[in-house]
Order: structure tokens, then C-alpha cells, then sequence
């Protein structure tokens, strides 16, 4: 391979001349050592260190009336390389992908129709409230002791079952031709299933005590986790409450209301806070409540006023749990809040 006369100089002498034997000099008097062919020549120097200078060169030439030696350089080695792979097509098999098609069963379809056109056609709006729960938590652990285990979620319902009685404009369902005020007050329990979230009725809660209430629940619970809830179980209903108080990450969050019902009560997680009382630092137990409800049917002031009963009714929840002096008087002295 021939290279113009600049490009084969400067490669010989970076190249092919590095273990040369001629002595300390500068790249252009290396140039002419390998242009006339002086490479293994010992050349006297008369540089200031003996370094050869380009006169000492010309002189040589001029000397011995030397010719420019013609170089040839030879080619790289040819690298062997793969030839390029043509990517493959895409595998249709859908076992070789990483996720999983999972089909819809009919009660998952049946949710995902009514939620979508509940969160399209009804305007929801949103109150939230932080309710101390340390006296609740205290009489829990109190009738724990005497054998009685209730969940914080019997007292929910309780007290969401008294304050809709209390403020019935809660209690009410929508329709084209007007606001239906409903006369019982049954209250719907959202519990997760393996196909999806099913919300199984207590009937007339406000008016079943604590007890009795913790025993339905338990009841259709089971019920629902086996897919053996008939639909008068689960149809229906006024209210519905949705308790993700067990997870404690969850402090506060807002749900879909259920149609044809026109509120939903969310249960966040419980917390502590450290609060000034009369100059003493105390901690108080708080759980976050949200009301979501449908603004055609229900105003801001009712919400209020449904939210600030329950609050009240589990600030104070010894009449919730109150009985009777005697079997014969069947009164549910919760009636009075």
C-alpha cells in the first residue's frame, strides 16, 4: 500500500522506527534520517547535547549524494468479524411474556360498569374530619378483659348507623324525579374478596347494638369470601362504609360512591399526636374520616353535621355499648344520641 509522501513519513517514524538506532533528535530531522534511509546508521550529532540537527543530515546526504529511499507500508491484518445478526421477530406466544391475561369474571365486570359511570355521572364532593378514638380504644380493651372482643369497625357502623338517623338527609338516594328520604337505615361493609370488592348489608344497624352488629358482620363476611352472599345481601342499602384501618401506611383516602346510595364513609389508620392541654403535653389518639358524597343530593352542611355526630358518638362510646337493666326492657339506650 502506497501513502502520499507526508502520511508514509509520519507513519514510519511513529511506527515502524521506534526501536530505531539513531540518536536524540528532533520529528523533522527524524523525517529525513527515514526519507534517505539512515535509520540504522550512527550518526554524530552537534547539538548542544550531541542531538543530531538537520544540517548534520544534509551534509550526510550531500556527502555521500544520497537518494530518498522509497517505503512501502502493508496493510492491517484483517480483523474477522461476525456477520451482523438480523434481529428476530417478535415471539407471539403469549407463555413467553412476562405478564398475564387475566379475563373478567362477571361480578368484577358488573363493579368496574358501575363504578365507572358512578365517578361520570355523580358529582362527588369530599369532607374530611380526624376523630379521637382514645376513650373507644379504652373501653375496647375494657370489655376485651371481660370476655367481650369487639373490632373498631362494629363501633364504625355503629356510630355511622346513629349519626344517619340523626341527620337523614344522608340517608337518602337520588333520582330523576327527586331526593328519596329512605325510612331503615341499612348499612353496607365494603369487604375484599378474591374476585373483588363486595359490600354485604347490615340491616337496620341503628338499631342492633355493638354486639349484634359484630356478629352480622362476622356472619356475611364469611359469606362473601365464599361467593355464597345472595343478592338481597349485598343489593341495596343506604350507606357504605370502607375501612382500610387495619393497614396503617393508609391515614386518609376517598372512595366511589355506590349507586344508587349517595354517600360513603372512608376509615383511615389511626395515629398519635402530642398536644398542649392546660400547658401539659399529652398524646391523643386520632383516626382520619372521610365523607364522600353526592352533591346533587346532599349539602355541604348536612355532611358536616352527619360527620360531627359520629365523631361525638365515638369520642364518648359508652351509650353505644349501654344495655338494658333487664331482658324485659329491650331498649337500645344508644337511641338517645
Amino acid at each position: 500500500m502506497k501513502l502520499p509522501n507526508g502520511q508514509m513519513l509520519r507513519h514510519l517514524s511513529t511506527a515502524a522506527h521506534n526501536h530505531s538506532s539513531v540518536g536524540l533528535c528532533g520529528p523533522a530531522v527524524k523525517l529525513l534520517i527515514i526519507k534517505y534511509g539512515l535509520e540504522n546508521r550512527q550518526i554524530k550529532g552537534t547539538g548542544p547535547k550531541n542531538n543530531i540537527l538537520k544540517n548534520d543530515i544534509l551534509e550526510l546526504v550531500q556527502k555521500e549524494k544520497l537518494q530518498p529511499v522509497f517505503h512501502t507500508v502493508s496493510p492491517p491484518a484483517a480483523v474477522a468479524t461476525k456477520p451482523a445478526e438480523t434481529p428476530k421477530k417478535a415471539n407471539n406466544n403469549r407463555s413467553l411474556r412476562h405478564h398475564e391475561d387475566i379475563p373478567l369474571t362477571n361480578i368484577r365486570s358488573v363493579i368496574a360498569k358501575r363504578l365507572t359511570a358512578s365517578k361520570q355521572q355523580i358529582p362527588h364532593e369530599y369532607q374530611g374530619i380526624d376523630v379521637r378514638i382514645d376513650n373507644l380504644l379504652a373501653l375496647r380493651r375494657q370489655l376485651k378483659s371481660t370476655g367481650i372482643v369487639l373490632s373498631l369497625n362494629d363501633f364504625i357502623i355503629k356510630a355511622a348507623a346513629l349519626a344517619l338517623r340523626s341527620v337523614p338527609e344522608i340517608n337518602v338516594r337520588w333520582t330523576p324525579e327527586g331526593i328519596v328520604r329512605l325510612a331503615k337505615v341499612d348499612v353496607s361493609v365494603a369487604v375484599a374478596t378474591p374476585t373483588g370488592l363486595i359490600t354485604p348489608i347490615v340491616n337496620n344497624a341503628d338499631i342492633l347494638g355493638v354486639a349484634a352488629i359484630s356478629n352480622k358482620v362476622k356472619e356475611l363476611s364469611g359469606l362473601a369470601k365464599e361467593s355464597k352472599l345472595k343478592p338481597h345481601q349485598f343489593q341495596g342499602g343506604s350507606f357504605t362504609i370502607s375501612n382500610l384501618g387495619m393497614f396503617g401506611s393508609v391515614s386518609n383516602f376517598t372512595a366511589i360512591i355506590n349507586p344508587p346510595q349517595c354517600a360513603i364513609l372512608t376509615i383511615g389508620g389511626g395515629r398519635t399526636e402530642v398536644v398542649s392541654i392546660d400547658g401539659q403535653l399529652q398524646t391523643q389518639q386520632l383516626m382520619g374520616v372521610n365523607l364522600c358524597f353526592d352533591g346533587r343530593a346532599i349539602d355541604e352542611f348536612s355532611a358536616k353535621k352527619f360527620l360531627l355526630h359520629f365523631s361525638e358518638s365515638l369520642s364518648d362510646p359508652d351509650l353505644l355499648v349501654a344495655e338494658p337493666i333487664a331482658p324485659e326492657l329491650d331498649f337500645d339506650f344508644s337511641r338517645l344520641l
